[in-house]
């Protein structure tokens, strides 16, 4: 059995234990104060990741790319549901989803996908993020036609038995008591931080949902919301390797053409998050916090957004490494916080910004909450360096290139812009959009976005029996109702 994954993406590093390198500068030598004077690499050609487009008479988007020099295929299909569209009352019901479609259908027994995958030297997994949920497998090229077979199957023939069912909301609500519960600094970024940011958007809502509302959920809600998403119009299919691209072509419409859509249309979820009207403070407490936390966030931009280049490395220049402002500031000089971080976190409606200080022992969270003001205060007053932004440019674009090293890697950065933009090209203009943001558009995204009056601040502190720890904020209202899916 796979490890299940929710890509919430803010909220990932924390649940998993704050080791994503957003979140893990930790105290370290003095040479944090070392700074790279290099220039970005202004002149780096980005080649297209390639894709070949076509679409189905049912409405499926079919994407491909040959790759001679491997001798592997990745296949994966992303749905155009994600943790967004769990309907009210059943938070964490796209994530509990993701685990159902693993198990049988109609000609595939249980556990099957690890078989055609493990089996052969390959790979499979899936993701929920809150705009999509997606499933990917790694095969050698010569085991292509049976994982189309299969993804074809699960999409048109899930099985789910009432045992399984149960089986599954299990597994998922130890998920929640691991990554939520157990983990000291879990309810921050997994409930706190996206309930406190945002007012009406479903984001505001924890991907992984609640006990109480998982509970809440039943076999035929999951059968009425296979029926609703699982189907070829709300669905890429992105196929990279070595294959044969006439033969993909037949093989697609052999197992993909003859699955229908049904009559019910996709319920409608497009919120527009409103602007702050003004700043918000709150104090959240949880049991096991063994140092105060201090959170300053700012609702963004959404992903398709034009000032999401500028705030990525915005991003950059607060947190990514040992000479970033943050770590020079509060861990360095100061000595006041043991960790700190920064993350952008954009989506298909709507993004927001957070920066992070974990205090070091004997430090206060008003302290850190301090410094990270004083932080973000110089950027919207003065222009960064020259160097700063060279800095984090070429980090960002490295780690973009690196990201996209394997046939895989490309079918997922295709995968994500498809999501969050509804367009391929999204993806090949990355880079050159990273490049082009100035020392001007830094300070203007700061100005416009990261003022006092549009800010959240969080403090996360122990609780003790004065203070008894904070709930998870229930019966949050969603688009999308059980009674808007289709029947089964």
């Amino acid at each position: 059995m796979k490890s299940r994954l929710i890509a919430t993406a803010a909220a990932s590093a924390l649940l998993l234990g704050l080791a994503a390198p957003a979140f893990a500068q930790s105290a370290g030598p003095a040479a944090a104060a070392a700074q790279s004077t290099g220039q970005a690499p202004q002149g780096v050609s980005v080649p297209p990741l390639g894709f070949t487009k076509r679409v189905l008479a049912n409405g499926l988007e079919v994407y491909s790319a040959r790759d001679a020099d491997t001798s592997n295929v990745t296949v994966q299909v992303w749905y155009k549901v994600g943790s967004k569209d769990d309907p009210a009352g059943r938070s964490g019901f796209a994530h509990l989803f993701e685990h159902l479609m693993f198990k049988s259908t109609t000609n595939l027994p249980p556990e099957t996908f690890d078989r055609l995958t493990e089996d052969v030297g390959g790979s499979n997994n899936a993701f929920t993020a809150d705009d999509t949920t997606a499933y990917f497998e790694t095969v050698p090229a010569n085991h292509l036609e049976r994982m189309l077979f299969a993804e074809a199957d699960r999409m048109g023939s899930l099985v789910v038995d009432e045992p399984t069912f149960v089986a599954e909301r299990d597994v998922v609500k130890e998920e929640y008591r691991q990554r939520i519960l157990a983990n000291p600094y879990g309810r921050l970024f997994g409930l706190f931080v996206p309930e406190t940011i945002y007012q009406d958007s479903p984001y505001r809502r924890p991907g992984i949902g609640s006990i109480e509302e998982l509970e809440a959920s039943s076999l035929e809600d999951v059968r009425r919301f296979h029926a609703t998403y699982y189907r070829p119009d709300a669905a890429y299919l992105i196929v990279a390797g070595n294959f044969d691209q006439a033969q993909l072509d037949r093989w697609v419409d052999q197992y993909f053409g003859p699955l229908k859509n049904p009559t019910t249309p996709i319920p409608t979820n497009n919120v527009v998050e409103p602007e702050p009207t003004g700043p918000r403070n709150v104090t959240y407490y949880a049991p096991n916090v063994p140092l105060p936390a201090a959170v300053v966030a700012w609702p963004t931009v959404k992903y398709a957004d034009a000032d999401r280049a500028a705030l990525t490395v915005l991003d950059g220049i607060l947190s990514t490494g040992e000479s970033s402002r943050l770590y020079r500031s509060l861990v360095y000089d100061k000595q006041i916080a043991a960790q700190i971080g920064s993350t952008p976190d954009f989506s298909q409606q709507a993004g927001n910004l957070s920066a992070l200080a974990i205090m070091a022992q004997g430090h206060t969270a008003e302290e850190g909450i301090a410094a990270l003001n004083e932080e973000i205060g110089k950027l919207r007053d003065t222009p960064v360096s020259a160097a700063e932004l060279a800095e984090a440019k070429n980090e960002i674009v490295a780690n973009t290139l690196r990201s996209r090293e394997t046939v895989d890697d490309r079918a997922t950065a295709l995968g994500f812009s498809l999501i969050n933009t509804g367009s391929a090209a999204a993806a090949d203009e990355e880079v050159a959009q990273i490049q082009a943001v100035t020392v001007a558009d830094i300070q203007r995204v700061a100005r416009k976005y990261l003022t006092p009056q549009r800010q959240s601040t969080i403090t996360f502190l122990a609780a003790d029996d004065q203070n008894p720890a904070s709930v998870q904020k229930m019966n949050v209202d969603a688009p999308v109702k059980v009674a808007d899916l289709a029947h089964a």
